[in-house]
């Protein structure tokens, strides 16, 4: 039963059903619900995608090692002022890892048993010894992992860092709706509602008064990654010091695509401006497309939400109306005899946004690809595929290499793990050299 039909409802309460509704603007939720489903038909239609200048696409590995020191340099220079704050974005649940708990909280049995937030806020603490600087951490949750983030932060002690340098907040949530773009009911008070999607990170900051905290700590640059990265390097200095030379509003890492099949998004420019073409828009043909000089495929870099920004533009982001995205799904609503049903089918919509939605409004976007192998170990399902278990194999392979390229020896067959507190990605291991390292092992001290 739709939200124009509560009254009909046996036992409702009415006070509480309009209670549940005073933040909804039901004529704002009818024009996205059409400007959606419109857009939704044009991106198909017309995306005709080509490559990204290549002064504005950098790979790091063919850059010159002077080129990279200075980027580092600058970063951390902007890090040590206190104008660099990362940001994670941890709205997700754990459930397609079996875990009831939010997906930060997620051990995946690495030897140090460390969570992913743990690992991701360690780094950063690392980063503020090797700088000196406060790099702030933003934590966007969902009404669903809000208290028990925050209730996990506290009792591990903020991973290290300051309780005053964490800041929480929470991403907004948008009515579900049927496929007319009527609201649904969850109850026979309540609107069905669902997170807006990462995107909406840019009100959330805004509403929620995070931007001005951000402008009051002298917050300039603002690195942007999902909670489910391994492998993340949070507030980059090189990453930073790219960006920041470029004087871009926006921009992101990308890895390259395995092969013209991998159904990831690639960054790309549609009608002049930077957009995540996503891989069901392509054709065969464009994505299989090479470069005739190196062999790369032209339409290459993937996107693995790591993004940065200016908080200028973060500030803009905030007031431009993107495409609420749909997602036909089956939504437990209130029938009308006031029973709750649960579909067999889709019967309704859920609407998100997704981040990337704002990179055409950014002038320049730029983008940095980095190694897969070095920078992305996703953790989204179970097993196979961006798993655990592949993640800890790629955190193994990348720190047995840092070992090795220290002058160290390693032997055994279990996993090898260096502790954040050693190196931030791979640095001031010299001490190593000529060690034998027996794994598994945490390397805690050299």
């Amino acid at each position: 039963m739709t939200l124009e039909h509560i009254a009909d409802i046996p036992g409702v309460d009415l006070q509480s059903a309009r209670d549940s509704v005073n933040d909804i603007d039901f004529d704002w939720l009818k024009d996205i619900f059409k400007l959606s489903v419109n857009q939704q038909q044009v991106e198909v239609s017309e995306a005709k995608p080509t490559p990204l200048p290549a002064q504005h696409c950098k790979v790091l590995k063919d850059e010159e090692e002077q080129q990279v020191s200075e980027w580092r340099s600058l970063g951390l220079s902007l890090c040590t002022q206190g104008h660099v704050a990362y940001l994670i974005l941890a709205g997700g649940q754990g459930t397609r890892l079996g875990s009831s708990l939010p997906k930060g909280c997620f051990d995946i049995q690495l030897p140090s048993g460390q969570s992913l937030y743990a690992l991701h806020c360690r780094r950063v603490l690392k980063l503020r010894s090797i700088s000196g600087g406060s790099i702030p951490v933003y934590v966007m949750t969902s009404p669903p992992t809000h208290e028990a983030t925050v209730s996990f932060f506290e009792s591990n002690g903020f991973f290290g860092l300051p309780s005053q340098d964490v800041v929480f907040f929470q991403q907004g949530t948008l009515p579900c709706v049927d496929f007319e773009g009527n609201a649904l009911l969850s109850s026979s008070s309540t609107v069905a509602r669902s997170p807006d999607g990462n995107g909406g990170i840019y009100r959330a900051l805004k509403d929620t008064g995070s931007l001005d905290d951000m402008r009051k700590r002298g917050v300039e640059v603002v690195h942007v990654s999902s909670i489910d990265n391994a492998l993340i390097l949070p507030a980059d200095p090189v990453f930073v010091g790219y960006f920041r030379e470029c004087g871009a509003e926006a921009g992101a890492k990308a890895v390259p695509k395995q092969d013209a099949k991998e159904a990831v998004g690639v960054f790309a420019l549609h009608d002049g401006k930077a957009r995540v073409v996503e891989y069901s828009e392509l054709s065969a043909e464009a994505a299989a497309e090479t470069e005739p000089d190196t062999g790369r495929l032209k339409l290459r870099e993937g996107n693995i939400c790591n993004h940065i920004y200016t908080v200028d533009f973060l500030e803009k982001a905030a007031t431009v109306t993107i495409p609420y995205h749909i997602a036909k799904k089956k939504i437990a609503h209130i029938g009308a005899d006031g029973a709750l049903v649960q579909p067999e089918k889709p019967n309704g919509i859920k609407l998100e946004t997704f981040i990337f939605d704002v990179f055409s409004q950014a002038s320049p976007f730029v983008v940095m690809e980095v190694a897969r192998e070095e920078e992305f170990a996703p953790v989204k399902n179970a097993s196979g595929d961006s798993s655990p278990e592949s993640a800890r194999k790629m955190i193994d392979a990348l720190h047995r290499q840092w070992a090795v390229a220290s002058g160290a020896t390693v032997s055994g067959d279990g996993l090898l793990e260096v502790s954040a507190d050693l190196s931030y990605g791979g640095e001031a291991l010299d001490g190593l050299k000529g060690q034998a390292i027996e794994a598994p092992t945490y390397l805690q001290s050299i």
